[in-house]
């Protein structure tokens, strides 16, 4: 599977997962809400029903008006009664500190249910009932989020299977693109050589200037096709191929890399400017190399205008191209090295050279920095 429709399954399952869990997460909480609000509802009724068992037996006693009177016990839960002041009568409480103005409240572990009489019995005012909080919020916290994980889980199964089946018909597209890439490549090796070579053979020969300026565009577009060509075999090798890596001398390369593309420099009247501040080394395969210096020297040649000028700056760590072209916003920029964009559909290529060039790069962690303003010009910096 490509770069691209990963980064595409990537991106849809991140929007498409981030919404659900949102979405999850929000009905999750208020149901959560809502079980607790009813649990607590549950219990309030429950304690009630027993301040009011309290406020019965109250009654008994105060109409009994028996000596030996006592305060009712019971065993699942305690209570106490205060006056109309708020003073306290008798109490069976854990917790000798009561909040009368609360109505119902959990406090360490203990919660509370306050009731008001009336009437008065036994000078009672205020029956206060008092039981062990039950740990119900917990457990029914856990089982939604175990129920929310895995509906987050099915979902993202499910969404990861729909991408890939409606993305099905592009990578087919996609395929089909690569293997038509792959064919062309190898029908055009052989008549690219010949060409080439035979152009090679009549520059030897002395032949009319009219001729020879015939000679010379069928060069340039020679050297046009066989660098497509280089850039077609490199996407179509590179996956199987080791790299060669070994120490080369890039002010050289660049050297010779400027001669190759001379024609295509004098086809568009270009001056070159190669400025060696210091010799560059590199440690790394020379193709791979050469793959990156002729995406750059190509894409300054197709993007800059007639009789301008292409600067060539070589540091010890670093080397840059820079064009009079047409240069790029920011957004095409971002987008550059993304495989078959191309943001000028005036001129030839597939659209491949910035993605060889950052493939390349990130194998030899090489960074990469581009400056472009429209109409004025794009600088590439290599740093090694």
């Amino acid at each position: 599977m490509s770069h691209a429709q990963n980064k595409t399954i990537r991106n849809v399952l991140i929007l498409y997962l981030t919404s659900t869990i949102l979405l999850v997460a929000t009905f999750a909480y208020s149901y959560y809400i809502y079980q607790k609000t009813e649990q607590e509802n549950k219990i309030k009724v429950a304690m009630e029903k027993k301040a009011k068992g309290i406020v019965s037996k109250l009654q008994t006693l105060h109409n009994s008006l028996s000596k030996n009177m006592q305060y009712p016990r019971f065993e699942d839960f305690q209570s106490a009664i205060y006056d109309r002041d708020k003073n306290l009568i008798f109490s069976t409480l854990e917790n000798k500190q009561i909040d009368l103005n609360q109505n119902f409240y959990t406090k360490n572990g203990f919660t509370y249910f306050v009731y008001e009489m009336v009437p008065y019995y036994m000078g009672t005012h205020f029956v206060v009932v008092e039981q062990k909080t039950e740990n119900t919020s917990d457990f029914m916290a856990r089982n939604i989020i175990v129920l929310a994980f895995l509906i987050i889980l099915i979902v993202l199964f499910t969404s990861l299977f729909l991408v890939k089946l409606l993305l099905k018909p592009l990578k087919e597209s996609v395929d089909l693109l690569d293997r038509f890439i792959k064919d062309t490549t190898h029908e055009l090796n052989t008549p690219i050589a010949t060409i080439l070579t035979n152009i090679e053979l009549l520059e030897n020969v002395q032949v009319d200037t009219k001729i020879l300026k015939k000679i010379n565009r069928i060069k340039t577009a020679s050297l046009t096709i066989s660098n497509i060509y280089e850039d077609l075999a490199f996407l179509i090798l590179n996956h199987s191929l080791s790299s060669q890596n070994e120490l080369l001398n890039v002010n050289e390369l660049i050297q010779q890399r400027v001669e190759y593309f001379a024609i295509l420099f004098k086809s568009k009247n270009l001056t070159v400017n190669i400025k060696e501040q210091n010799i560059l080394s590199v440690t790394m395969d020379k193709k791979k190399l050469i793959r990156v210096i002729d995406n750059l020297i190509s894409n300054s040649i197709k993007y800059t205008k007639k009789e301008t000028h292409i600067e060539i700056n070589i540091g010890e760590k670093f080397f840059c191209i820079c064009d009079e072209g047409y240069g790029m916003t920011q957004e095409q920029i971002n987008r550059v090295f993304e495989r078959y964009t191309r943001f000028n559909t005036t001129q030839g290529g597939f659209g491949i050279g910035y993605n060889i060039i950052y493939t390349i790069a990130n194998e030899y962690n090489i960074d990469i920095k581009i400056d472009s303003s429209i109409n004025e010009g794009t600088c590439v910096t290599l740093t090694f």
